[in-house]
């Protein structure tokens, strides 16, 4: 195994029968020997520079050679051919690897990391990190990409041969973001952008905060914030400025202001104002807007730091709502008013003993007190809208609820009635607003039911005003997975919609009891519903949730993971049970068979109807009920899997929830 030149890379295949050396000069050849004999079987040429990296594929059949000639090359190891050239690297290839299925190549170059599917050859993505290992993207060839947010805004896309034909990425999310996408392409999804990239209006908006660029000293609790907005001018290929729409303010990564829509502008320009309350240390302001072509704006910057006095504990205020008699009887629940109380005395005991919070305040709506206007007032008293007297009729409860701070916690839960119709999620209070029979509810009497409901539009819109530190929402409810949906499925700092986007923005915690087309169970053996037996019973109570890492208390994404995990196990345990311990269904009366059901039921309708009215009323309820995936098994759908949304960021003061067994 002499080499006339120099031997730069050498791998054993894994049975160890091969070895192959790839050589540098003016060979640049790829040998492989037989490892027990010494003799060479084959010698590899077609590279035109010297060989960085060899490695086999698992199963020892094919050989992977990555050359300065910024290619790779893929060879059968028997007959010594070659099968194909992969040849996207802008820079020389320093690394190869399969991957252990064998059914995607890795490369690595100056360039950044590439990922090939190994059948077609095809390019797949290219992952890039930051220097320093302080943020990463990745990114398909058509212009779909993932990543950390500090990426998003330094990496440039060139869009022709001139070289300032450049954009950040982070300007395209509205259509190219795509979360999960590194795991989407390793499980053969292939992943493919809807728009060609290149034919966006690319011009951006110009936020400012007016005349303060600076760091700036504040004691007062409130400042007022002035932001200049300009519109891009016309172009060649424009003939109208780019408008400017939908602006966001932020506060240390969280949303506290929002003027949607199209500003009115004077000249291209608009002035919007802002009074936000700032807290001791560093306030970091952010605000962006977008084009009427929904292109991201850069990013307007300025810190204030907040003075010492006004250093303060919050206040963390849980609202639990729960609905077992409700209006119509033939709704009642049985666990529901069980499930928030608990919820609400034992997290309030938990945060008591925590001590990081110098009040608690513990707000229960319970059957007549949970109608839509008490649960409504509660949310706008929490963002400050409306403090004043209580109305007459209203819960003496919400007098405890007072405008959030940024230091506050604002916990929501909510155990009763849920429905998703046509694409929305519905809490359904106590005051329904339907007194007819559960078993001949027509197309007019759910709409009765739904007018009186809150919709997943009006939470958003109630939680968009609440600033608060810290959020969290526990949906204890049948369908409330379908308050995660959207009909924009990628979550990031876009110009989409729906309350799982507006969590993304305000970096709120929400947790749903079951997916979108599947029934919340609740079990005689607990006395609770499913979800919350495994968030108190287990995941306060017990040092269970406390996982990663185990250091004697619970975070509220351990705490919200645990319960996700467990509720399909404990009704697994409970299916091996005697059927005495048979679950029931939070879209169950006190029946005593139980109905397996996701939503209010459809029964016969009025005699006078013909059979025809019939089969129509029921193709359009069977069209309008939330669907399971046609991937999802039967199993997965008899088994309640919780859905949870957070950041994948890791805020640096997370919420602990619970410090168990006394430590």
């Amino acid at each position: 195994m002499e080499h006339k030149f120099g031997l730069t890379s050498a791998a054993f295949s894994p049975d160890g029968r091969w070895l192959a050396q790839g050589v540098s000069g003016f060979d640049s050849t790829v040998k492989i020997w037989d490892a027990a004999s010494g003799v060479l079987l084959h010698t590899l040429t077609g590279h035109t520079g010297g060989i960085y990296g060899v490695t086999f594929s698992p199963d020892g059949r094919l050989l992977a050679s990555a050359s300065e000639d910024k290619t790779v090359k893929v060879w059968d190891v028997s007959s010594g051919t070659l099968v194909k050239t992969l040849a996207q690297h802008p820079s020389a290839v320093n690394f190869v690897s399969f991957s252990p299925d064998q059914r995607f190549l890795l490369s690595g170059s100056g360039g950044g990391l590439r990922i090939w599917e190994l059948e077609s050859g095809d390019l797949q993505a290219t992952l890039i990190s930051l220097r320093g290992g302080d943020g990463w993207i990745c990114i398909t060839p058509d212009g779909l990409f993932d990543g950390s947010p500090r990426a998003w805004s330094q990496i440039l896309w060139r869009f022709s041969t001139k070289i300032f034909d450049v954009a950040p990425a982070e300007v395209f999310f509205n259509e190219f973001y795509s979360p999960n996408l590194l795991a989407d392409i390793f499980a053969g999804k292939h992943p493919r952008a809807e728009q060609d990239i290149s034919r966006r209006d690319r011009r951006q908006p110009r936020i400012a905060f007016a005349a303060e660029g600076q760091l700036l000293s504040k004691s007062e609790r409130t400042i007022k914030l002035k932001i200049e907005a300009t519109e891009a001018a016309p172009d060649r290929d424009h003939e109208s400025g780019s408008h400017v729409r939908d602006v966001r303010l932020f506060r240390n990564g969280s949303l506290v202001r929002v003027w949607h829509g199209d500003l009115a502008l004077n000249d291209g320009k608009a002035t919007l104002e802002a009074t936000i309350p700032i807290i001791a240390g560093e306030n970091h302001l952010t605000a962006y807007a977008f084009n009427s072509d929904n292109i991201k704006s850069g990013d307007a910057t300025l810190t204030i730091t907040g003075a010492d006095n006004l250093r303060r504990m919050g206040t963390a205020y849980i609202l639990a709502v729960g609905v077992n008699n409700y209006a119509n009887a033939q709704y009642n629940l049985k666990y529901a008013v069980a499930d928030a109380k608990a919820f609400g005395e034992e997290f309030r005991r938990q945060q008591l003993k925590l001590g990081r919070f110098a009040n608690v305040e513990f707000v229960p709506l319970f059957d007549k007190d949970a109608t839509k206007v008490n649960i409504l007032l509660a949310l706008k008293r929490l963002a400050g809208l409306d403090d004043a007297q209580l109305p007459a009729g209203a819960s003496p409860a919400l007098q405890k609820l007072h405008s959030a701070q940024p230091e506050d916690a604002v916990i929501v839960y909510f155990a009763g009635h849920g429905t998703a119709q046509q694409n929305q999620f519905f809490l359904v209070p106590q005051d329904l607003g339907y007194q007819g029979s559960r078993t001949q509810l027509d197309r007019a009497a759910l709409d009765i039911i739904l007018s009186h409901s809150i919709s997943d539009r009006e939470l958003e819109h109630a939680f968009e005003q609440v600033d608060a530190g810290q959020l969290l929402f526990i949906i204890d409810a049948c369908n409330s997975g379908q308050a995660l949906e959207a009909e924009e499925k990628r979550r990031g700092p876009m110009n989409s919609k729906g309350l799982a986007q507006l969590a993304y923005e305000k970096g709120m915690y929400i947790l749903a009891a079951a997916q979108s087309y599947q029934t919340a169970l609740e079990t005689p053996q607990h006395g609770h519903g499913y979800l919350t037996y495994a968030l108190i019973e287990e995941g306060l109570k017990t040092a269970n949730a406390d996982t990663d890492p185990r250091d004697g208390q619970v975070t509220v994404r351990e705490w919200l993971d645990y319960a996700t995990q467990r509720v399909p196990q404990i009704q697994e345990e409970d299916a091996r049970r005697p059927k005495q311990s048979v679950p029931t269904t939070h879209e169950q009366t006190a029946q005593q068979k139980p109905q397996r059901t996701t939503r209010p039921q459809r029964g016969r309708q009025s005699a006078s109807r013909t059979q025809q009215q019939e089969a129509d009323k029921a193709r359009q309820f069977e069209r309008d009920k939330p669907q399971a995936p046609a991937t999802v098994t039967s199993e997965d759908k008899f088994l309640q899997q919780p859905r949870v949304f957070y950041r994948r960021e890791v805020e640096p003061l997370p919420l602990i929830v619970a410090r168990p067994l006394g430590q």
